[in-house]
């Protein structure tokens, strides 16, 4: 038996004993042997791009290019490839700084919603929004569902991500709304589980109108009104015999859609949560028998 001779893992520097004949190994596990194989892959680049165009890689270029591409594209573009061949590199090279697209999705997720944070209470300067925030708690919902809808409306890929990974998107910003449309509530008298529940709506039915807007990238760039002309004798024969659908005109085209829909909709649902302060505020105003 020939006796063994020490060297180290090329990728994790454990150390290494090669035992008998042949040649020595140089990594200490597959993993390393196929981190190793990646890394070779990624220095490689993109065929046909030469070194000094290759860009300078990292979390903020990856993301940064993930949002465009989103943006121009739609949500179902945001996979590594698409995002490695707008930037033009190899896609294990993103592996280096993001794990996946899971990691990814939240990733940008947190940048978009860091685009517009609320304000905090003690009136700090908050990008997007006038420093400090409107008094009560209706006025505050209010504020957080206009804000989300305003990022909905820049970036219309954005409620589709939560379908595109297996958990809702790891994102500090995002859940900062949350968390402060709870904090909003926190002296209403609500119990918490009641205060996560109009938190949830608030935010879900901004995603929901938002998700039914009929433009941007996922629709081809045909918006509702061109959809509905180009089906109109469709829609006449399918509803020949519902006598109210049957009067759909210009005016229920406008009242449905979604920005008509969000305004109609934040207000009756602020409207709901208000009637349930109703039996509170009237037990501590009645005057004792």
């Amino acid at each position: 038996m020939t006796k063994g001779h020490p060297m180290d893992c090329r990728v994790c520097g454990t150390s290494l004993t090669a035992v008998g004949r042949g040649r020595p190994p140089r990594y200490c596990s597959r993993a390393c042997r196929s981190k190793a194989y990646r890394e070779r892959v990624a220095d490689r680049g993109v065929e046909g791009v030469e070194p000094a165009e290759r860009v300078t890689l990292g979390v903020e270029q990856i993301v940064r290019a993930a949002i465009g591409l989103a943006d121009d594209e739609g949500a179902q573009a945001l996979t590594m490839r698409g995002v490695a061949a707008r930037l033009g590199v190899g896609v294990m090279s993103l592996y280096r700084y993001v794990a996946g697209r899971d990691e990814l999705i939240d990733l940008i997720t947190d940048a978009v919603f860091g685009e517009r944070l609320l304000p905090e209470a003690d009136g700090s300067e908050i990008t997007g929004l006038q420093t400090g925030g409107p008094d009560g708690w209706r006025a505050k919902l209010e504020l957080s569902a206009r804000a989300e809808w305003e990022l909905y409306q820049a970036h219309p890929w954005l409620p589709r991500v939560a379908d595109l990974i297996s958990h809702p998107p790891a994102s500090r910003n995002l859940m900062a709304y949350t968390d402060w449309r709870l904090r909003t509530l926190a002296d209403c008298g609500f119990p918490y589980q009641a205060m996560v529940q109009i938190a949830a709506l608030v935010s879900s039915f901004v995603q929901s109108i938002a998700l039914s807007q009929g433009h941007g990238p996922r629709s081809g760039g045909v918006n509702r009104r061109d959809w509905m002309a180009a089906r109109k004798d469709a829609f006449q024969r399918s509803s020949r015999d519902l006598p109210m659908v049957s009067q759909f005109g210009e005016e229920a085209l406008q009242a449905t859609e979604s920005e008509a829909l969000f305004e109609f909709g934040l207000q009756r649902l602020l409207d709901g949560f208000g009637l349930m302060l109703e039996p509170a505020s009237t037990a501590g105003s009645a005057s004792p028998a």
